[in-house]
């Protein structure tokens, strides 16, 4: 019996270390002010990425080059998401709805098959409206710093009226 229990537990070590032996520990990339970026969150838009440039009949650059590009890009998106939350911008469900309404109509699809297809390309549903909820911060956050460096005067304006009087050059147009 000691010989029986014995054996299966040593077969049962065995394969749990071919299993930890072929899959690849988790480790962090990079710290974004105390927020960490995984290899696993590398590697998974990597693959997205990859299979993305695939459909579209594109090349994929070298694995060492798109890892470097998307390592860099999750830092900047990572920063950014943070400032856009440190700042105040909020996104509510009803806008999150909205976008993967768009992003469905975009497809001409329902959203019922668009959430269907990013559970096949590895995103449950969760994951895709948080994906779409932080498109929707950056993009905010995006406007925001645009409109913040518009600064229209006055002069501006009688500058620009003077310019479309002067290039007027239809008799009929009112002044």
């Amino acid at each position: 019996l000691w010989a029986l229990a014995l054996a299966t537990f040593a077969w049962w070590g065995s394969a749990v270390a071919q299993t930890q032996t072929t899959q690849q520990a988790d480790f962090i990339v990079a710290v974004v002010n105390s927020e960490p970026i995984t290899n696993g969150e590398v590697r998974a838009q990597m693959q997205r990425i990859t299979a993305q440039l695939t459909q579209q009949g594109q090349k994929v650059p070298p694995a060492d080059e798109l890892k470097r590009n998307v390592l860099e890009r999750l830092i900047a998106d990572r920063a950014q998401l943070q400032l856009a939350r440190d700042s105040g911008v909020r996104i509510d469900d009803a806008a999150v709805d909205q976008a993967e309404l768009s992003v469905a109509s975009q497809n001409s699809i329902d959203v019922a098959e668009l959430r269907r297809r990013a559970a096949k390309d590895g995103l449950d549903v969760a994951a895709f409206r948080n994906q779409l909820r932080d498109q929707l911060l950056l993009s905010r956050l995006h406007e925001r710093d645009v409109t913040s460096r518009i600064r229209v005067t006055d002069q501006d304006i009688d500058r620009f009226i003077l310019e479309r009087q002067a290039n007027n050059t239809d008799p009929f147009a009112q002044d």
